[in-house]
């Protein structure tokens, strides 16, 4: 029902009660007189019409002004106040309403701004976290912005596949790489007898869901080297290499965590399997390693640990680089390229 109808219907419902009662207390007197009573009351009610009229009137008015102001303080306010508000809430941030009305409706209207300066908080924050993990991602490709190996055929190139498993999910936080697993892809094939894989103490407990997906207990990484003789060690490994994960911005955060304290900076070109899936398979819901081997008919043994990952991330490769070529990414810059525009690319660690 519109808003001018339910005022309509409510002046009209304002006129029955104002007047309804004295048209009904005449017409029933005159029902059940007498006729010496009919003719007494006539004769006084002739006398008392105008008045009563008059009366009657002057109620419906005031009735009505009351009701108008009531219905432009509420109802109208509330209107322009919901007009006001899609805007705000759909297309200008910086809008406001203005506080004003009954006291309930500015009580709404706070409230309201106050919702809009939490989501404007919200947004600000997802929008500074894309913004950070878009400059993480282009600054591992400005990186090797300048390799000469950009532009040569995915399938003639030397990677080093590699993986790492740690003691959370947090690198920003403290958390710490325990083991490094990698081994090299040569012409199309894997090189497992080039392999590096590692224990590392990571100076802190690990969290137990970390241990319970990996299996690595404090034990097995106590008195083992330290990430700042181990990263050095794995860098000699990968150089002359592409460097080669799943969702391996993950891992690129730990090792960029440590840059300052070590001083082993990678600076070679990084392909990421789980980007690369999303190129192949654009309409698939999931791109998991567990997703992409179930797709590509790839199966290992053991998994979880950072070797084994990383002979699985060096199987879905080396199956995704025929599924590329169909669609005319040939070149290692063509797929950091169309990795760059998938949304898995601005995932925050």
């Amino acid at each position: 029902m519109r808003i001018r109808t339910r005022y309509l219907l409510a002046l009209i419902v304002l006129a029955l009660l104002m007047a309804g009662p004295f048209v009904g207390v005449a017409v029933f007197a005159w029902a059940e007189g007498s006729l010496e009573h009919r003719a007494i009351f006539t004769h006084y009610f002739q006398q008392l019409l105008p008045i009563g009229a008059l009366l009657t009137v002057l109620a419906l008015l005031v009735g009505f002004a009351l009701l108008n102001r009531l219905f432009r303080a509420y109802v109208t306010g509330m209107a322009a106040t919901a007009e006001r508000l899609a805007v705000m809430l759909s297309s200008n941030r910086d809008l406001r309403l203005e506080v004003q009305g009954p006291p309930e409706l500015q009580a709404v209207i706070s409230a309201m701004n106050r919702l809009a300066d939490q989501r404007d908080h919200k947004i600000d924050e997802v929008e500074a976290r894309i913004v950070e993990q878009r400059s993480m991602y282009e600054a591992l490709c400005d990186r090797s912005s300048g390799a000469e190996v950009l532009d040569r055929p995915l399938a003639d190139l030397v990677y080093t596949a590699f993986d790492t498993e740690t003691t959370g999910l947090q690198p920003s936080h403290g958390d710490e790489i325990i083991q490094i697993g990698a081994l090299r892809v040569v012409d199309g094939h894997i090189d497992a007898d080039h392999a590096f894989e590692a224990l590392i103490d990571p100076l802190r407990p690990i969290n137990p869901e970390s241990e319970k997906i990996h299996g690595i207990s404090n034990a097995d990484v106590a008195g083992k080297p330290t990430i700042g003789q181990v990263l050095p060690e794995f860098y000699d490994f990968c150089m002359g290499s592409v460097l080669l994960g799943h969702n391996v911005a993950f891992d690129m955060r730990f090792l960029q965590m440590k840059e300052q304290s070590t001083r082993v900076v990678f600076r070679q070109p990084v392909v990421d399997t789980l980007l690369l899936s999303a190129v192949a398979y654009p309409n698939q819901p999931h791109h998991s390693l567990e997703a992409s081997m179930a797709l590509l008919g790839v199966s290992i043994e053991h998994r979880h640990s950072a070797y084994s990952d990383a002979v699985a991330t060096a199987q879905v490769f080396l199956k995704l680089v025929p599924l590329l070529e169909a669609q005319g990414i040939i070149t290692l810059r063509q797929a950091i390229e169309a990795s760059a525009k998938t949304p898995y690319a601005r995932l925050s660690y």
